[in-house]
C-alpha cells in the first residue's frame, strides 16, 4: 500500500496558511489600520524601552564600578546599591531634561512666535522679489518665455508651496497639527520614562521570562542562531543608536553656543534642528541645514552663508574627530551600504526607518557577512584560489574540479568493490561449510552401517 506523500496535518497546515494569506491580502487596509491602532497604543512602552535601553550604560556603570564594594560583606546592602543606582541615574536624566527646557524651550518659543509673526512679511518680500525677477525675464524675450504668466509667478510660487493663498489660514492649521501631536508627544514621552523605571527595575526577571518563553517554543537548535542575532543586533544596532544620541546632542549644543556667540537669529530653534536631524545617518547634516538656511535667508542673506560655513566646519569636526570617538566603527559599513540603508529604510518606515535603517542592516550585512565567510572555507582552497582575481585561472580550476570528483567517485567504486569482495567471501565461506557438513554426513553413516 503506498503512503501519503504529504502527511495530512501538512496538507491542512498548508491550506489555513493558504486561506488567511488570502484573506490578509483581501483585507489589507483593515489590517494596516488595527496594526496602526496596536503601534499608537504600544508607543508608550516603545518609548520606554528605548529611554530604559538608554538609560542601562550609566545605570550599569554605576552598579558595577561606581557602588562596586557595598554590599558585598552585608547582603542587605545590595538592595540599597541597585536603588542607589537607579535613582541617580533618574536624577541625572531629569536635570538634564530641567536644564534643556529651562535654557532653550523659552527661546524656542520666542523664536517660533518671532518667526510666525513676520512669516508674511517674509513671504511678502519673496513675493516682490521673485515678481521682479520675472518681469526682468519677461523683458528678454527668450523663446521658452513667450506662454509664463510673468504678473503672478511669484503668487503661483508661494500657492504651490504653501497650498493656499490665505498664508494665515495655512500657518493656523499648521499649528493646530503642531500643537496636537506635540501634545500626543509630550504624553508619550511621560508615560515613556515611566514605564522605562520598571523595564529597569525588572530587567532580570523579564529578561528570564523572555529567555523561558524562547526555550519553551522554539527548537532548540535554533537558539544558538537567535542568541547571535540578539548579540549582533544589541553591539550593531544598540550601541550604535546611544552613541549616535549622544553625538547628536553634543553637536546641537555646540551649534547652539557658536551661533549665539555670533549673535545669530533663531539660534535655539536652528540647534534643535541641526541636532535632532543628525541622528540620522548620511542625510541628516542635510536635513537640518536646508530649513535653518531657509530660515536664515529670510532674516538676512548674509546670515545663510556664514551659517552654511559653521554648518561645514562642524559637521567636518563630527565626522572627523567627534563621531569616531562616541560611536567607534560599530556599524562597519561603507558609506554606499549606509546611503542604500537610509534610503530604503526611510522610504519603507518613514522618519523610524531614516533612522534606525543603517544599524538594522548593519545586523542583516553582518549576519550574511559570516554565513559566507563559512561557505567558503567550506569550500577549501580552491575558493580561496577564486576569490584571488589577480590570480584567477579557470583551466586550473577546472582541472582541480575534475580531479576531485575523480577522487570522490574512485572512493565510491572501491567501497562497492569492498562491499562485494566481502559478499562473495561470505558465499565461498558458506559453501565451504555446506561441504564440510556434508562429508562428516557420509561419514556418520559409514560408522552406523559397519557398526
Amino acid at each position: 500500500m503506498k503512503k501519503n506523500l504529504i502527511p495530512m496535518k501538512n496538507l491542512l497546515i498548508a491550506i489555513t496558511f493558504a486561506i488567511c494569506l488570502i484573506f490578509f491580502f483581501i483585507n489589507f487596509s483593515w489590517f494596516w489600520g488595527v496594526l496602526g491602532t496596536i503601534t499608537s497604543i504600544l508607543t508608550p512602552f516603545f518609548i520606554g524601552f528605548l529611554i530604559a535601553y538608554i538609560l542601562n550604560f550609566p545605570y550599569k556603570f554605576l552598579y558595577t564600578k561606581a557602588f562596586k564594594k557595598m554590599g558585598t560583606k552585608h547582603k542587605v546592602l545590595l538592595k540599597v546599591r541597585k536603588a542607589l543606582s537607579l535613582i541617580i541615574t533618574y536624577v541625572g536624566l531629569f536635570a538634564i531634561i530641567g536644564t534643556l527646557i529651562g535654557l532653550l524651550i523659552p527661546q524656542i518659543i520666542s523664536n517660533m512666535s518671532n518667526l510666525i509673526s513676520k512669516f508674511p512679511t517674509y513671504i511678502s518680500s519673496a513675493q516682490e522679489t521673485i515678481n521682479s525677477w520675472a518681469e526682468a525675464i519677461s523683458k528678454m524675450d527668450l523663446p521658452f518665455a513667450k506662454n509664463i504668466d510673468f504678473d503672478n509667478v511669484g503668487n503661483d510660487i508661494v500657492k504651490f508651496l504653501t497650498g493656499s493663498q490665505d498664508l494665515t489660514k495655512t500657518v493656523l492649521d499648521w499649528l493646530q497639527g503642531f500643537l496636537g501631536n506635540f501634545a500626543s508627544g509630550l504624553y508619550n514621552a511621560f508615560m515613556g520614562i515611566i514605564i522605562s523605571v520598571y523595564f529597569l527595575i525588572y530587567k532580570e526577571q523579564l529578561c528570564r521570562q523572555v529567555k523561558r518563553l524562547a526555550v519553551a517554543f522554539i527548537p532548540i537548535k535554533y537558539l544558538p542562531k537567535i542568541y547571535e542575532i540578539v548579540d549582533i543586533t544589541d553591539t550593531k544596532c544598540g550601541r550604535f543608536l546611544v552613541g549616535d544620541i549622544l553625538d547628536s546632542a553634543l553637536i546641537g549644543m555646540i551649534m547652539f553656543v557658536v551661533l549665539t556667540i555670533f549673535g545669530f537669529p533663531y539660534a535655539s530653534v536652528i540647534a534643535v534642528l541641526v541636532g535632532v536631524s543628525n541622528i540620522i545617518p548620511f542625510f541628516g547634516p542635510f536635513i537640518g541645514a536646508i530649513p535653518s538656511a531657509l530660515i536664515l535667508l529670510l532674516e538676512d542673506p548674509w546670515w545663510c552663508i556664514w551659517f552654511i560655513v559653521i554648518q561645514c566646519i562642524v559637521q567636518q569636526l563630527d565626522g572627523n574627530v567627534l563621531k569616531p570617538k562616541i560611536v567607534g566603527n560599530q556599524v562597519g559599513l561603507s558609506s554606499f551600504w549606509v546611503l542604500f540603508s537610509v534610503i530604503v529604510g526611510g522610504a519603507l518606515f518613514g522618519i523610524p526607518g531614516f533612522i534606525l535603517g543603517t544599524p538594522i542592516y548593519a545586523v542583516i550585512y553582518s549576519l550574511i557577512a559570516k554565513r559566507t565567510r563559512n561557505r567558503i572555507n567550506d569550500k577549501g582552497k580552491i575558493a580561496q584560489e577564486a576569490l584571488d582575481f589577480n590570480v584567477l585561472n579557470y583551466t586550473k580550476i577546472a582541472e582541480e574540479q575534475k580531479r576531485l570528483r575523480a577522487e570522490r567517485d574512485q572512493e565510491k567504486m572501491e567501497k562497492l568493490k569492498k562491499f562485494i569482495h566481502f559478499g562473495n567471501s561470505d558465499d565461498e565461506t558458506d559453501k565451504a561449510d555446506d561441504e564440510q557438513e556434508i562429508k562428516e554426513e557420509d561419514f556418520n553413516d559409514k560408522i552406523n552401517k559397519n557398526r
